[in-house]
């Protein structure tokens, strides 16, 4: 039964894994609605959909957690899956007596500091620390700054040989911070995983040590039983080195649910149990000490494990009073002007509240005009999504990246919605249009605002027409500024706003009915 169930997990794992990167890889962008549904099923923009309005995703993995240990950990985890993958590669490469693991003590100073560093700032309302140790964000960011790139480029290459069938297409925004940062945390899993397994899981991962707090209270568990014959079998194909054969007992805070040595126990003594069920009567190794029943937990491990949930609660309760010591009223409010959000964001606030900067946003973007902030909101927002006028405009019947957040940092907004939000208003300078400094006719802004914000009036009594710019029905989406010929400042710059209003509806040009005689001729 074990072996089955284990073949179920490796493929849906594999199946989840795909689904995933998919939905960071250009290619696959067009079909974002479809692969999407996957993303919300990731514990900490689950975690964070708390604030959002999307518990019912973090009540579904707490549920199976509580029931089954960290299945979504060896199942649902893109980064976990990975780290299988290329630890199953590293083992092509390595003896028989390398492949073979042994119990490690837990690396207890290291899993609790990172989990202290990525929830404690949580309570004071920064999710920078959470979201750059995020296993899911973390994967987020190397499809689609790594992998999506690395398939643009084939793609190109590709063009290059055959260019009458394969058109060019071209790269996203390269920003060397965010591509060195995703490098680093590619190599880093790599080397773990290649050595030591599930090592990132159990001493990096603040989601993993979450988890692992929630498991030890888990109704079904693996537990040895009195069959076992200490043929160490179960310990050499543990990935998480958790394990402790002379104790007979196994460390479920690390357990991954990976079913390795349910497979490899030949007398069936590993196995899934209730943990909670009638204490049977101890054998004389459990009287003598050396092997605690299923009931039994080391008071120090369950003391961790309380603290652990105890730190997170803390956190999300002070997090859902918006209690936020570090932070003045003057510096909530001092933002770049450029520092646009995208739409659905409600405000730049928001979004550094609840963003994991998972970048799904940035990858499903048509226009490619959303990028990673380096700066433009601050350290605190560092990573999350902005947009950029340089190369393109935001699309004003495109909604995707409203669609595909995973927990409503970008709430969903309707087409219609979308085309009454206003992310930003454009601003006007005179000195800067060309009308005024070269004394030539333009009007490109107004040809390219899709809310006729812009209109053309009559310039000093010439045959020159200038911009009139009418703010309260700007949706700032920035078409006006990527169009505006004028160099080196241009005439037409959107300023963000703090907090996305809703815009006035555009007035519609109602046409004149006229009667036609016959032919109209």
């Amino acid at each position: 039964m074990y072996k089955k169930l284990k073949w179920i997990r490796v493929i849906l794992a594999l199946l989840f894994f795909l689904l995933i990167t998919l939905n960071f890889v250009w290619f696959a962008n067009s079909k974002a609605s479809l692969l999407s549904p996957v993303l919300h099923l990731q514990f900490v923009p689950a975690l964070l959909g708390l604030f959002t309005g999307t518990a019912v995703f973090f009540a579904f993995l707490l549920v199976i957690t509580i029931f089954f240990g960290r299945v979504y950990c060896s199942l649902l985890c893109p980064l976990g899956v990975y780290q299988d993958i290329v630890s199953r590669i590293a083992d092509l490469f390595k003896s028989k007596k390398q492949r073979r693991e042994k119990y490690r003590k837990p690396q207890n100073f290291l899993r609790y500091f990172f989990a202290l560093v990525a929830f404690l700032p949580l309570a004071a309302g920064v999710t920078l620390p959470l979201a750059l140790t995020d296993p899911y964000s973390n994967w987020g960011r190397i499809s689609s700054e790594i992998i999506s790139l690395g398939e643009n480029l084939i793609h190109n290459l590709f063009a290059g040989i055959f260019p009458e069938s394969v058109f060019y297409r071209g790269y996203a925004p390269f920003i060397i911070e965010i591509f060195i940062f995703s490098a680093f945390i590619l190599i880093l899993v790599t080397i773990m995983s290649a050595f030591r397994r599930r090592l990132y899981c159990n001493t990096v991962c603040p989601a993993g040590t979450l988890l692992g707090a929630i498991s030890r209270f888990s109704l079904f568990r693996p537990e040895m039983g009195s069959e076992c014959n200490m043929c160490a079998a179960c310990s050499t194909v543990c990935k998480s080195n958790c394990i402790d054969l002379k104790n007979r007992k196994i460390d479920v805070s690390r357990c991954v649910s990976c079913l390795n040595c349910m497979t490899m126990c030949k007398r069936g003594s590993v196995t899934y149990r209730f943990a909670y069920r009638r204490k049977e009567k101890k054998s004389g190794m459990e009287s003598a000490g050396r092997v605690p029943s299923g009931m039994d937990n080391f008071s120090d491990d369950r003391r961790r494990a309380l603290l652990t949930m105890g730190l997170a609660g803390t956190a999300l309760v002070a997090r859902a009073a918006e209690f936020r010591p570090f932070k003045s009223e003057k510096e909530k409010e001092v933002e770049k002007k450029h520092s646009i959000a995208p739409p659905g964001a409600q405000s730049i606030q928001h979004l550094k509240d609840n963003c994991t900067a998972c970048h799904a946003c940035i990858s499903v973007c048509p226009n490619r005009i959303i990028k990673p902030a380096v700066g433009e909101y601050g350290l605190d927002g560092l990573f999350l999504p902005h947009l950029d006028y340089r190369n393109h405009f935001c699309g004003y019947d495109c909604n995707a990246c409203t669609q595909i957040c995973p927990n409503h940092a970008l709430i969903p907004m309707s087409p219609e919605e979308k085309k009454l939000c206003q992310i930003g208003r454009a601003k006007f300078s005179l000195r800067n249009c060309i009308v005024f400094t070269d004394k030539t006719d333009c009007g490109a802004c107004d040809e390219h605002c899709p809310t006729k914000a812009i209109t053309m009036i009559p310039y000093k009594g010439t045959n020159l027409y200038i911009p009139k710019l009418d703010r309260d029905i700007c949706i700032g989406c920035g078409a006006c500024e990527y169009i505006c010929p004028a160099r080196p400042v241009k005439a037409m710059i959107v300023e963000a706003n703090q907090v996305h209003l809703t815009a006035e509806a555009p007035l519609k040009e109602e046409q004149e009915k006229v009667k036609v005689d016959d032919f109209g001729f």
